[in-house]
């Protein structure tokens, strides 16, 4: 699944009012959160709905944010 969730987006990617896209213009994530405590949320569905299960790889791209966040804020 973790393969399959990187195959949906291609980098580089960009911060643009309040959305993160991938080099093809997909929506990877935003942060309208509506009022939650959070710093964004894992966009895409309207692409991924259509894949084998989508829960499963919605939940594996923010995952993947999940890490590379982490890998950022941990070197020095």
């Amino acid at each position: 699944m973790r393969d399959k969730a990187k195959e949906l987006y291609t980098p580089p990617f960009r911060f643009e009012y309040g959305y993160i896209f991938d080099a093809n213009g997909h929506m990877v994530a935003d942060n309208q959160t509506d009022g939650e405590d959070a710093a964004l949320r894992v966009r895409g569905w309207g692409r991924i709905q259509y894949q084998e299960n989508p829960e499963e790889l919605q939940d594996a791209v923010g995952e993947l944010i999940a890490e590379a966040l982490t890998e950022f804020w941990s070197k020095k």
